[in-house]
């Protein structure tokens, strides 16, 4: 059951590999496995039917509500690592219980290894945005680009948390470095526009891409990185 599951998930088809993964905890209850990956699936069916920034009612809230569970069983079974945490931490920021989800995202970099801790950092600073501490924010976006200088996204965001905090110039100089590089130009084209962060990012970071995108002197190094 499990490799069905798992060949569901693959394919995209999260509303099966939901159904699958459900029916193996109520096989195997003791597997923590499961109860991990089931979150996984019900947290990426409810964000489906949600919209940004819009609390979750009906279905959605009902599959967070059991995601949490699922995360708590998993844990309580010994199963607890960084993304049994971060998925806890996006159940939690989809329910827009943005303090619980920064503390779940600090728990998850901490169990994460290194080549992974960058997703939840990054996930930490997004709760921490939308908190309205852009600097505390900012400390681990920088943390990330130190440590992970490919995490491209990070350069994104630390555009938008100078935006946040008034800096037109070091949002511009933030583009400059994520339109850089060997593979800037492809970076370049992707980022130009919020697409690439709507449905990843937190309401008030993705407000703030949307403003600076507007700033002329971003508009000119994404046009000059487009070169």
């Amino acid at each position: 059951m499990a490799q069905a599951a798992f060949a569901a998930f693959e394919r995209a088809d999260y509303l099966e590999s939901e159904r699958l993964w459900r029916a193996a905890t109520e096989q195997h209850p003791k597997e923590g496995l499961g109860w991990a990956n089931l979150a996984v699936a019900l947290i990426i069916n409810a964000s489906d039917k949600m919209t940004l920034g819009v609390l979750p009612t009906g279905e959605p809230l009902q599959r967070l509500e059991e995601a949490l569970s699922a995360t708590e069983r998993a844990e309580a079974l010994g199963a607890a690592d960084g993304i049994l945490l971060n998925s806890r931490g996006n159940a939690l920021g989809l329910l827009q219980r943005w303090g619980e989800a920064r503390a779940a995202y600090a728990a998850a970099t901490t169990l994460s290894p290194r080549d992974f801790e960058s997703i939840p950092r990054s996930n930490e600073a997004l709760a921490l945005m939308q908190l309205e501490e852009p600097a505390q924010a900012e400390a681990l976006v920088r943390r990330i680009m130190r440590r992970d200088p490919n995490f491209v996204d990070a350069f994104a965001l630390l555009a938008a948390v100078r935006w946040m905090q008034g800096d037109p110039g070091g949002t511009a100089r933030a583009i400059a470095q994520l339109c850089g590089g060997g593979d800037g130009r492809m970076w370049c084209a992707r980022y130009s526009t919020e697409q690439v962060v709507l449905g990843r990012w937190t309401p008030r970071a993705v407000e703030a891409y949307r403003e600076l995108l507007k700033e002329k002197s971003v508009q000119l190094e994404l046009k000059n990185g487009l070169i």
